[in-house]
């Protein structure tokens, strides 16, 4: 048999599964007449002829693919269908992998240690940021693709790869053998004192191990006495939402509502409460949320504000409020499917409609401002009116969460020039760092007198133009003086990272967050909202 007989066959045996599927999924055909069946018998015939006769030839299996696609992004802007592979790279984010736990670049050809995940494989093996990996099980990765080096360095937990690693100040290669174990990409990277008696944390998705994290995070923040908090989902796209409930849970009394979902089966609805042993101090909470806050985060600030337990300050959330469930599959494909629709405390379904749009005019007009201040400027005429729980606020449903406080200020840009400098092949800022400036400080010089006066001087200005000139990125003489703060700006996150780490990198990027900076000035407001909501003998009954 020939290979387009064997590829004839495949098909035709994919067709005959997809009927006999079809046929066996529930579907009343002679309720319809047989319009459903005849349909598929179509489809049938269109995959036949496609397979026959089309000029190239086609995986059939991919056509069938993308034709599921095709059938589920017809129901909502959330449905989905991801291959075996799309699902695995979609789940690391959430449920993690088995590697050895590292985040890297590939600079001058070599994979680059750009972080060590704390208490990972890596970390307990003495692999530091700034290493670069040369070699993978005696075969050299230099010049290595980004993209092939995972499928080096993941593997099944329990297994060992061994790295070749060189490091400034090795006069040679030094061997790592490294037992790979699961890794969890932390949802909560950032958790510092913002100021006296105010702490920051940063939650950056919501995964499996979010709720254990920011238990860790509280705790350490409140032993350095904090006294209030800013909680910033800003550019959080969402997650699980038991993982939203296990945070709103470290807020709130027990016995509340966080939030409920409702489908079109009676096995969609589900309640979710607070408890009483998992809160936390009653002390004063911003929560920051912008446009891409998206479905757990939604849920988050939904609940807080419907409670009246925190203050939200920032832009409408981008209006999310479709719960999906997966559905595996044999061959290692998923279904995302949406089954439910979640609303706050108050009864506001949160999600935006989309009935009336295509997918890009749904995803993008997030992004239109004239739209977006048109809707918050008549924000009660637009969108249905509820009313907090306890201090019976306004709050609005069916499009997003709406601030208390809307942002005056907006996120300092990047300008192009810079832009292209940072994502230059070379890392230009990250290599001119490691060129130039192999002592960059004084050595009893800390984190914080760092942050408060350091400024790169003259001769490091003119030695970076020359870095990044003689790597053939072209800027003139005025461009660069143009957009020199923001390129001594950059110099100074850079050198941060690589003196103290990633959290020192972030703590100088706060600098120039000008909404995160604003909003410290909000934090009487929040206090006031708590002294409202809740008597003190209910503060003084919460603390643990």
């Amino acid at each position: 048999m020939n290979m387009i007989q064997t590829r004839r066959k495949k098909a035709a045996v994919l067709v005959l599964m997809a009927v006999l599927l079809l046929a066996g999924a529930g579907f009343r055909f002679y309720d319809t007449g047989r319009s459903l069946y005849e349909k598929i018998q179509l489809f049938s015939e269109i995959l036949r002829q496609i397979n026959r006769d089309y000029v190239d030839e086609k995986d059939p299996t991919e056509l069938i693919d993308n034709a599921i696609k095709g059938m589920v992004s017809g129901l909502d802007p959330h449905t989905t269908y991801l291959s075996a592979d799309e699902f695995e790279k979609w789940n690391q984010s959430y449920e993690g992998y088995s590697g050895i736990g590292i985040a890297f670049d590939i600079i001058r050809q070599k994979i680059t240690v750009m972080s060590v995940f704390r208490e990972g494989p890596s970390d307990r093996a003495g692999l530091m940021p700034g290493d670069r990996i040369v070699a993978i099980n005696g075969k050299s990765v230099v010049g290595m693709k980004r993209d092939d080096v995972p499928l080096k360095l993941m593997g099944p937990r329990g297994s060992m790869v061994t790295i070749s690693v060189e490091r400034r100040g090795w006069d040679r290669l030094k061997d790592f053998t490294i037992v790979r174990d699961e890794i969890h990409v932390e949802s909560i990277p950032f958790a510092f004192m913002i100021k006296p008696g105010i702490g920051y944390i940063n939650i950056d998705r919501f995964s499996s191990t979010t709720g254990s994290e920011l238990e860790e995070k509280l705790n350490k923040l409140e032993n350095l006495g904090m006294r209030s908090l800013i909680i910033d989902l800003r550019q959080n796209g969402g997650g699980y939402l038991d993982a939203a409930v296990d945070v709103v849970d470290k807020f709130l009394p027990g016995n509340r509502r966080i939030v409920f979902t409702q489908g079109r089966i009676s096995e969609s609805y589900r309640e979710f409460f607070s408890t009483a042993q998992t809160t936390h101090p009653m002390i004063p909470v911003i929560v920051l949320i912008d446009r891409i806050s998206a479905s757990a985060s939604e849920i988050v600030a939904g609940a807080l504000q419907d409670w009246d337990r925190a203050l939200i300050v920032g832009e409408t959330s981008f209006g999310k409020g479709l719960v999906q469930s997966q559905y595996r599959f044999r061959d290692g494909s998923t279904l995302l499917m949406t089954t439910a629709k979640y609303y706050t405390p108050t009864g506001r379904l949160i999600q935006r409609p989309f009935d009336d749009k295509s997918q890009e005019e749904y995803y993008t007009e997030v992004w239109n401002d004239s739209l977006r201040q048109t809707r918050d400027k008549n924000i009660s005429e637009n969108r249905e009116v509820f009313y907090s729980k306890i201090l019976n606020r306004r709050v609005y449903g069916g499009g997003g969460i709406t601030p208390d406080i809307f942002f005056n200020t907006r996120q300092d840009t990047v300008s192009q020039i810079v832009r292209r400098m940072i994502f230059h092949p070379e890392r230009l800022f990250y290599t001119f760092v490691e060129d130039y400036l192999k002592d960059p400080l004084d050595s009893d010089m800390e984190l914080n007198e760092f942050i408060k006066t350091y400024h790169p001087n003259g001769k490091v200005r003119q030695h970076f133009l020359a870095h990044v000139r003689k790597h053939g990125f072209e800027i003139t003489d005025e461009e660069y003086t143009r957009n020199q703060s923001l390129i001594l700006f950059m110099l100074k996150q850079t050198i941060a990272n690589k003196v103290w780490g990633d959290e020192a990198r972030y703590k100088v990027q706060v600098l120039r967050d000008y909404p995160l900076l604003e909003s410290l000035d909000y934090m009487a407001a929040a206090e006031q909202l708590l002294a409202k909501a809740y008597s003190q003998t209910a503060v003084a009954g919460q603390s643990h």
